[in-house]
């Protein structure tokens, strides 16, 4: 996508400079999260990792940062939270523990 369509898509939600939305992009690009190629002499931008592949990057830099901070409030956050789920979700949670305890002990 040409930088002046992320541009474009950008502003449907925040008011910046164009220039701003540029020195972003070449940001994430020198950080690795989006690909620059140029052909043509027109700039196109690319992700180079999923949606997902991301979330789950920052999700498990977060709780083992939670987790580093103070073990115990971690798990009784976690605890908390999951306390609050549906009942397939509960069940989701449950079988993926019994997985990651058998594969670790197993």
């Amino acid at each position: 996508m040409k930088g002046r369509d992320l541009y474009e898509e950008i502003r449907l939600t925040k008011n910046i400079a164009y220039t701003t939305a540029l020195t972003v992009l070449h940001r994430l690009s020198k950080k690795g999260f989006i690909k620059k190629d140029r052909r043509s002499g027109v700039i196109l931008f690319s992700p180079r990792i999923s949606k997902e592949t991301y979330t789950s990057a920052i999700t498990g830099n977060l709780v083992q940062q939670a987790f580093e901070i103070s073990p115990d409030l971690a798990v009784s956050a976690f605890a908390d939270h999951f306390s609050k789920m549906s009942e397939g979700d509960m069940a989701k949670l449950e079988e993926l523990l019994q997985e990651k305890k058998n594969g670790r002990n197993g």
